[in-house]
Parts: structure tokens; sequence; C-alpha cells
């Protein structure tokens, strides 16, 4: 195991320097970094989440990059512990194809995980360049947020490996919508909120663009700039996908869950899903990858913050 190259590959992936550009939303409007916004709302909250999907997978595969708009906000509205309610879309196409076809990848993509998508706006004009947004709302009793974290706490990876690997707009996904668990999407979710308001996890990250170990750089930063040393040997992956590789993917489910590892692996692994304890917060502010007895250092949060969103 090459801990030095992979920790130059979690660097210099560009699913982790993208998140950079949220130093941007950091300076201008502030924010805790957590994957949606909570809302008091009564005696419980609401959860308001939003994704944007990359222009260039939205031109080349419109149908799928209409069910990645499901599954990545949905995904935000999980990893806060929330159970969702209802969808809206906003789209620009250019061309009536091209929007029928996103339009289609949302239906299927809410069809599959038994959320409405209420409405939204469409803009269909000749030529012009293509752009999706999802938003989505939730409903949430036990919240999962990265300022509950403390260290010590362990980090339990959650997700489901089987599926397809895809490739598109310079990264690599794998998307369990196109596996044997297509029809548990709906269930498989709710697995968030289930440990949630059980008391077994308190804090969550979706693993989304920069991969498990970016992912987990993000929810350290949100906690206040906590570290950890990821644990590869512990990490599950998919048969036969290169470790080098599996770092760097977008899986259309995977969770990283603060809180009690054996109740979390418990709860998951009874469900069919894959997961693993691999790691424990600590007060370093360094992510590192570990294995065969060794550290190789990613990113220290105390000395570079990432995005500069976190907990105040």
């Amino acid at each position: 195991m090459n801990l030095p190259a992979l920790a130059r590959a979690v660097r210099e992936h560009p699913g982790l320097r993208g998140k950079r550009e949220l130093a941007l939303v950091a300076a201008a409007l502030g924010g805790d970094g957590d994957d949606a916004a909570l809302l008091a709302d009564g005696d419980g909250q609401l959860a308001l989440a939003a994704e944007a999907i990359h222009p260039a997978f939205v031109a080349a595969q419109p149908r799928a990059a209409g069910v990645a708009g499901v599954v990545t906000v949905l995904n935000d509205l999980a990893a806060t512990g929330a159970r969702p309610l209802a969808l809206l879309d906003c789209l620009v196409a250019g061309s009536r194809r091209a929007a029928e076809d996103v339009l289609e990848g949302l239906r299927i993509g809410a069809g599959l995980y038994r959320v409405p998508v209420l409405g939204g706006h469409a803009t269909v004009e000749e030529g012009a360049a293509p752009a999706l947004s999802t938003f989505a709302v939730g409903r949430v009793r036990a919240p999962l947020s990265a300022r509950n974290a403390r260290p010590g706490d362990a980090v339990a990876l959650v997700a489901c490996l089987e599926g397809e690997m895809m490739v598109g707009a310079g990264s690599s996904f794998f998307s369990h919508l196109r596996g044997p668990r297509r029809e548990r999407a709906a269930d498989d979710l709710a697995l968030l909120a289930d440990a949630a308001e059980a008391g077994e996890a308190w804090a969550a990250r979706d693993v989304s663009m920069p991969g498990v170990a970016g992912s987990l750089l993000q929810l350290c930063e949100s906690a206040g700039g906590l570290g950890c040393a990821l644990d590869l040997e512990a990490l599950p992956a998919p048969p036969g996908l290169p470790l080098e590789r599996w770092l760097l993917t977008f899986p259309s489910f995977g969770f990283l869950l603060v809180g009690d590892a054996d109740a979390v692996v418990g709860r998951a692994r009874a469900a069919g899903l894959a997961a693993a304890r691999v790691g424990a917060l600590d007060a370093t502010g360094r992510l590192r990858l570990a294995g065969g007895g060794r550290e190789e250092l990613v990113w220290d949060l105390t000395v570079e913050p990432l995005t500069g969103l976190g907990a105040g």
C-alpha cells in the first residue's frame, strides 16, 4: 500500500479541489458546512438542501443527470437525519429532447425514493447551456450535525457496494441504482434517520465528489477542525475495484457516521449494506491515511482550511 501516492491522489483530486471554492460562501455568508440546513418548525425541524449537477454531465448524460439530481439532494437530507418530504427542480436545456431526458431521469429517481416532485422551473432555449439544480425538504426528529462530534468519537462508513461504475464529467461514480438494491433505495436511505433517532449516530456526512477521504476531511472541518486517521485496511470497497480508484469515487450510497460504531455497523449489516468502523476523530486537525502500521498526512486544517465552513 503506497500511502504517499494515495495521499497525493486525494489532495490533487478535482472533486476535493473544487470544494475550495466554497471559501467564497464562507466569506460572504458563513455556514456550518453540514450537508443541509436546519430550520425550526413547531416542535421539530425541517431540513433544506439544494444541489447543482455538473453541466458537462447534464449535457453528456441528461437522463442519468436527472437521476443524480434526486440522489444527491436526498443524500444531503439523509446526512442531517431527515426523512424527505418533497423535491423541486430547476432546469435549463438546449433542446426539447434534452429537457425530456432530464425530466425522465428526475421522474425515475423520485419514484425509486418514493418522494414527490412538486414543481420547479424549466427553460428550454435552442442552444442554451444545460443546467440542473434540485431542491428538497425533509423533517428531522434527531439532527445529525458535525457540531455534535467530539474527539474520541468513532467514525463508520456505511455504503452499498452492489452496483455499477460510471464515468462522467471527469469523475468516477458508483451507482447502486444500477444494482440489485435499486428497489430498496428509499428504505436504505431511511437507515440514517433510524440510527439518529435511536441515538446511535449524532453526526454524518454523505460521501460525494471528493471521495471517502475528502468527504471525511469536510466532516472534520465542519466539526470545528478535528482530525482523523482513515483506516484503509478496514475500508469497505466494491470487489475488484482498486483502492486508489475507490478513494476518488463518488458513490450514490455512501455515508460517514459519527457515533456508536458497533450499533451503526450492526444496523447497516443487518439491512444488507456494507459497513465498518474506519477511524476515530481526534483534536489534531490532521486528516491521515492509515495502513500497514503507518500513517500519511493528507491535509492539516490547522495550517490550511479547506473551505472555511465550520461550526461557530
